[in-house]
């Protein structure tokens, strides 16, 4: 398998992942908007921050308003964060790959791309905000169907689930660190609105039935955290990611240093949470990981996406 494909293959399994992850993100973070008064000071801002594109934001010389910010994450094909140049960036990827992926594959996201250009605009300034998002979502489900249920798990599939699970792990760990962070500047609003900002983190993952059937009816934020850190079964937990990324690295050739990049991150992981845990703790451990995960993503590159010396 030459480099350049594989390189091309491991970015649609990240590209898909993200803009998933983006429309469901957005999706719970206007929902939240909504549920809570504004007294609480959730700000359109903090959800420019869970993409880490606070600098690249102030760079367009843009405003603070909802369909500014919503236009930058959802529409602008030049914004790097943006659910428009991801689902473009994975359309570019199958559509360079189709002797490696099924037809079908680049089929749908070429639909998904094509509904995306003619909805997202709109859907930044308000319009049918849920519903678009919710369809982006579902394609983006149906293509990694697709892909999952008829490729054979040979190398090019590896390299796929490696690129979706080490994403996956990296924006888990930030919607964590966002919440994190604001709860510590919000003491007196915590015990108030506590479970709905944390209801609402567990459904940017898409986790929140998960966790009321496997840990406990109430939202609490340390469990949540727990839950989201830690848990083995639920796929968007960052130590099932990690373990879904070391397992697949595994049956890939040459992948030594990436499982120890892996091992590394993973022990980073706390294991059973302080009584005492408070916000600045769990944001200086995101930093950690996020930097380890970013460690791995590096690792692959240079294992395999990059020509040999000589």
């Amino acid at each position: 398998m030459l480099s350049r494909a594989a390189e091309r293959i491991y970015w649609t399994g990240r590209y898909l992942e993200r803009a998933q992850n983006t429309a469901r993100i957005v999706q719970q973070y206007s929902q939240l908007l909504l549920d809570l008064p504004e007294e609480v000071g959730v700000e359109w801002m903090e959800l420019v921050a869970i993409f880490g594109a606070r600098d690249a934001y102030r760079m367009t010389g843009r405003g603070p308003s909802e369909t500014e910010i919503l236009n930058f994450l959802l529409a602008d094909a030049n914004s790097a964060v943006s659910l428009a140049c991801s689902i473009q960036m994975a359309r570019d990827n199958i559509r360079n790959s189709r002797d490696l992926l099924p037809h079908e594959s680049w089929e749908s996201v070429n639909e998904l791309h094509q509904y995306a250009r003619q909805r997202l605009a709109l859907t930044a300034a308000g319009e049918n905000r849920f519903e678009v998002l919710s369809e982006c979502i579902a394609r983006c489900q149906g293509i990694n169907g697709i892909l999952a249920d008829t490729m054979s798990h040979h190398s090019p599939f590896h390299f796929l689930t490696l690129g979706a699970s080490i994403e996956r792990a990296d924006m888990t760990s930030r919607v964590i660190d966002v919440a994190a962070a604001y709860l510590q500047e919000n003491e007196r609003l915590v015990l108030r609105y506590g479970s709905t900002l944390w209801t609402n983190v567990l459904k940017s993952v898409s986790g929140f039935q998960m966790y009321r059937q496997y840990c406990q009816p109430e939202v609490e934020g340390r469990a949540v955290i727990d839950f989201l850190l830690n848990d083995q079964a639920f796929p968007r937990a960052m130590q099932s990611c990690i373990t879904t990324a070391k397992r697949t690295a595994a049956m890939l050739p040459r992948s030594v240093a990436l499982i120890g990049a892996l091992d590394d991150a993973e022990e980073s992981l706390p294991g059973t949470l302080p009584e005492d845990l408070d916000g600045a703790a769990v944001t200086d451990l995101m930093d950690v990981l996020q930097k380890k995960l970013g460690a791995a993503h590096l690792v692959v590159v240079d294992t395999w996406f990059l020509p040999e010396d000589g």
